[in-house]
């Protein structure tokens, strides 16, 4: 059962700065439930575009997006949103930020709700502290967890392990599995590393100058080895799109 429909979206700007005349240019694509996406693509390809009309945070110039049958027409409880900053509020604590979304939309349950999460992603003993006191990979946690209290029916994220560490990055790759295999969320993942999305996703869709590139599902068991030839060979097929100079962006 399809849960995302993207349908002939194209979005434009006043006074854009690139020589095309959309920055998405005619996407169509469909998601299904408790599937894993990653959108992948150079710097100004249009990926953090589609994540805000996905999201309702700006309006299409031509198109429509249907989430669960729904139009997307304006920010949800139903959709929910991870950053790559984490945009926790730093005068709350973990607890607070996690119930901050169900406790919005007047729900009894919130602290439990919090409570519940902050289990799930592995943040026990630390309800109390405030995220300046947390490292990156944590603060990350709070945000998936707080992106998740409101039981949205699609999960968005915003290259949200980009500005972690290597080491860290590579944790927290495992931990987000664990959570969408736990909540059975359907997850679109914006990303400019091939070998993240080549690790992460059910299907890899490209997008090249405004349009999808390449619409492609990774074919490889869970958990994913990445010295097996085979995720070798997805990641070359990927790169093989990019330019010398590009591919400096996207190895990473």
């Amino acid at each position: 059962m399809k849960n995302v429909l993207v349908k002939n979206l194209y979005k434009s700007y006043e006074n854009q700065n690139i020589d095309r005349n959309y920055v998405l240019d005619n996407i169509n694509f469909e998601v299904g439930d408790n599937e894993f996406i990653c959108i992948l693509g150079k710097s100004g390809c249009g990926k953090s575009t589609l994540l805000n009309l996905l999201a309702g945070f700006i309006k299409p110039t031509k198109g429509e997006i249907y989430v669960s049958g729904k139009l997307v027409q304006k920010p949800s409880a139903e959709i929910g949103v991870v950053f790559q900053d984490h945009a926790l509020f730093p005068w709350y604590t973990v607890t607070e930020n996690i119930a901050f979304g169900p406790k919005l939309n007047k729900d009894k349950n919130a602290d439990k709700i919090a409570i519940r999460l902050i289990d799930m992603v592995g943040l026990n003993g630390y309800e109390d502290h405030y995220p300046s006191s947390l490292s990156g990979g944590m603060q990350q946690r709070v945000g998936i967890a707080r992106a998740l209290a409101t039981n949205p029916k699609l999960l968005l994220m915003d290259e949200p392990l980009g500005a972690l560490d290597a080491l860290t990055r590579e944790k927290m790759r495992l931990e987000l599995l664990k959570i969408w295999e736990k909540t059975k969320k359907t997850i679109i993942f914006i990303t400019h590393s091939v070998s993240e999305a080549v690790y992460l996703a059910d299907r890899v869709i490209l997008l090249e100058e405004g349009k999808v590139g390449m619409d492609v599902r990774i074919e490889i068991e869970r958990p994913r080895d990445t010295k097996d030839q085979r995720f070798i060979d997805y990641v070359q097929m990927f790169k093989d799109r990019f330019t010398e100079q590009e591919l400096l962006e996207v190895s990473k």
